[in-house]
């Protein structure tokens, strides 16, 4: 794995576009309208800045998998790129709506510094051949070193298995008021 870079975020948006065109969540934070796959794609791009930021976006080496993260510590976003968010991504009234949404996700999580895993995600034909894994474990020994636990929301149950075999444990499921599917929220500590 290698840290990602600002001219590597077209690469991170082809390869997390298609597994998460259909996600619950990702969906939930884009305007639905007739922009709504280039939304997902600003979406990642947002995402991509704020973990390029902090040194916590990867790309494995063969260029088909992507890990982005948040650190709860780290550098955080700021007006431009909620600006950008607003108008490219969700809207203002949808907007409004999220502020509150993340305003009730980060009292899941602790007090203490962690990672906040945001996408991962492989390439639709390299899926299966055990990248996930890799990039995960990867992950964990990044994280294990710095002395972090790693939390993330999954909307989608497909992907329970992968994390539990992964050594992460379901802390919690959730149904936030503005949602109409469960959030599963999982932890991993060093």
């Amino acid at each position: 794995m290698i840290n990602a870079r600002r001219n590597d975020i077209p690469l991170l948006i082809k390869i997390l576009t298609p597994p998460f065109s259909a996600n619950l969540s990702v969906n939930r934070c884009v305007k639905q309208d007739d922009k709504r796959l280039q939304r997902i794609e600003n979406q990642i791009r947002y995402i991509s800045k704020i973990s390029i930021r902090n040194n916590f976006a990867f790309v494995n080496t063969t260029k088909t998998g992507v890990v982005l993260c948040n650190l709860s510590n780290g550098k955080k976003a700021n007006i431009l790129d909620d600006l950008y968010f607003i108008f490219k991504v969700s809207g203002l009234k949808l907007g409004l709506q999220l502020l509150k949404r993340e305003k009730m996700l980060k009292q899941l999580h602790p007090k203490s510094d962690y990672c906040h895993l945001w996408f991962i995600g492989v390439e639709n034909s390299s899926q299966g051949s055990g990248i996930g894994t890799k990039m995960i474990k990867f992950l964990k020994q990044t994280c294990q070193e710095k002395g972090l636990p790693i939390y993330l929301e999954t909307s989608n149950p497909d992907n329970l298995k992968f994390y539990e075999k992964n050594g992460f444990k379901l802390y919690k499921t959730v149904k936030l008021p503005m949602d109409d599917f469960e959030l599963y929220l999982y932890s991993w500590v060093p």
